[in-house]
């Protein structure tokens, strides 16, 4: 029983210490103080040894300050899209997922608020195929507002 409880303690360390198992990729980003600013980004979802990609899943955290604008996260692919809000600023907890169903491709994220005022945000972007598993992910950043 001992060795199975240190495996099993060693494994999870080892998922701690190196982020390249993990399967959430996330940056830290700012809108500055025009109610149309809006941070564009670009994910690529591409297969490796999980398979190919099925979708894109995004996730975000309005961040403090705590403040009036409500800052959201749009997945889109072609004529598929997804929006989802973080409702509550300030808290620990993200936004529910957007997720859009392209599988290998290229994806626009659009990060924007609801009004002026900055903000700070974190994004959660992953690719993952059908089994729920990580798939090859890239992001390019097309502007920072």
């Amino acid at each position: 029983m001992k060795q199975s409880t240190l495996t099993t303690v060693v494994f999870t360390l080892a998922l701690l210490a190196c982020p390249a198992l993990a399967t959430a990729a996330k940056l830290n980003g700012s809108l500055g103080e025009p109610s149309g600013a809006t941070d564009v980004y670009q994910v690529s979802c591409t297969s490796n040894a999980n398979g190919a990609t099925q979708q894109l899943r995004v996730r975000l955290i309005d961040l403090a300050p705590v403040a009036a604008p409500m800052i959201s996260v749009q997945v889109i692919r072609g004529t598929l899209g997804q929006n989802t809000t973080d409702a509550i600023d300030g808290d620990t907890a993200f936004s529910p997922a957007a997720i859009v169903a392209a599988g290998n491709a290229r994806y626009d994220v659009r990060v924007n608020k609801t009004e002026a005022g900055k903000e700070l945000y974190t994004l959660v972007y992953e690719c993952l195929n059908r089994a729920g598993r990580a798939t090859r992910t890239a992001i390019v950043r097309l502007q920072n507002q």
